[in-house]
């Protein structure tokens, strides 16, 4: 062979690695992009049960326990307990859980017997838009209610096992829960752009291990996990819990199933991943159609990044007008204006203070003029929202009016 033909053979391998290797990087971009947009669950590690443990040997409550920094007595996690990792994460829970539950949760808690009784008694659905995996908070408000229903654009994801750990070190994982733990349990609220890094699949893995967490350290027992879906007609059904075989587009969640461990009451949790702008969420979809066939809802809405302001989330926040009993909510919910026009019983608690520095525009002047009126507003003992450093916490409660006329309190 010539040498000329030989640099042009090199030139021709060369051309043709390099247009493979392109078309794979456009492929791996789309895949990324749909599954982003699908909220589709790779089939990678952490898995929900080990291959080499028997799930009749570990159960769910066991890896709960796990993940929450609580002793499970299993032999086949005795050996990551005993791992400097876990010990170390176990004593970082211990202490930040006793502080949240000092200075926040048992405040939550005293307040909402006093100023939510009636509503706590009649709550039997919880639903919490934009909640992501803030679980904790929609148990301090409504601790007895049957059942829970958060709703964020990260997917469910899977619990670790023993197995997982022989691919990724204890130290990364535990580091990786303490990182999003103490951001939250300072601030009190999830940042989206954080969890979309935190909780992929390599790192924690979706949503599951903190709302597991949060229920362990509640005093719950975990008793089963069930993949929720939604049929064309918006009908819930439910199925094994296990890694897809094929792609699943949003909306797609699970249900976590518990015993209050002092009571004996069984509760549900539904965690759904799902887009609620009206591009992805409105009349004839499936989500939509489920939450408009339910009667009798409450509503919890906090740190929601003022979404329902906006024009693409109208059909959410009608539906919110239209559906729930009540709503408790900071400045971020549904705008004060529509609350109004809704003839909503309100009810102001705090201090209302300028949105943070992020959403700057989002100013209310109808809510600061409300909160301007001093003898109708209440004092607000614990935090609610995004103003974590200057404490200007507000909360509202807006009630169905059954006289149909407007009333501020």
């Amino acid at each position: 062979m010539s040498r000329r033909s030989r640099t042009v053979l090199f030139k021709s391998i060369i051309l043709i690695y390099l247009l493979i290797n392109s078309a794979f990087s456009l492929w791996a971009k789309e895949e990324q992009n749909w599954q982003e947009a699908s909220g589709f669950e790779p089939a990678v590690l952490p898995t929900l049960f080990p291959v080499s443990t028997s799930p009749a040997a570990l159960s769910l409550n066991d890896l709960a326990r796990l993940v929450s920094g609580l002793p499970t007595g299993q032999p086949a996690l005795k050996a990551i307990e005993e791992d400097q990792a876990w010990i170390k994460y176990r004593a970082f829970l211990d202490q930040a859980w006793k502080k949240l539950e000092t200075q926040q949760l048992s405040l939550i808690e005293a307040w909402s017997k006093s100023e939510l009784s009636s509503e706590r008694e009649k709550t039997d659905f919880l639903f919490y838009p934009f909640g992501g995996p803030d679980l904790v908070t929609a148990l301090a408000f409504f601790p007895q209610t049957k059942v829970y229903l958060l709703v964020g654009l990260e997917p469910g994801g899977y619990l670790p096992g023993p197995d997982d750990f022989q691919t990724r070190s204890l130290a990364s994982y535990f580091s990786d829960l303490q990182t999003i733990l103490s951001d939250y349990f300072q601030k009190g609220y999830f940042i989206t752009r954080e969890m979309t890094e935190d909780l992929n699949p390599g790192r924690i893995n979706g949503v599951l291990p903190l709302l597991c967490l949060f229920l362990e350290r509640t005093g719950h027992t975990l008793t089963d996990l069930k993949r929720v879906e939604f049929d064309e007609q918006g009908q819930l059904f439910e199925s094994e819990y296990a890694i897809p075989k094929q792609r699943i587009k949003r909306p797609v969640g699970f249900k976590l199933t518990c015993l209050q461990t002092d009571s004996g009451q069984s509760q549900a949790v539904y965690y759904i991943s799902c887009d609620l702008s009206d591009e992805r969420f409105g009349p004839g979809t499936k989500f939509f159609s489920y939450l408009n066939s339910l009667d009798h809802w409450s509503c919890l809405i906090k740190s929601a990044s003022y979404l329902l302001h906006f024009k693409n989330f109208q059909h959410l926040r009608q539906l919110l007008l239209n559906k729930s009993q009540i709503i408790i909510q900071d400045d971020t919910g549904v705008p004060y204006k529509d609350l109004l026009a809704d003839h909503r019983q309100i009810k102001l608690y705090g201090r209302y203070g300028a949105p943070v520095k992020d959403f700057s525009k989002m100013e209310q002047k109808e809510l600061q003029a409300a909160y301007e009126n001093k003898d109708r507003v209440k004092p607000l003992p614990f935090h609610f929202g995004y103003h974590w450093r200057s404490h200007l916490d507000s909360l509202i409660i807006a009630e169905k009016n059954p006289s149909g006329g407007r009333q501020v309190e």
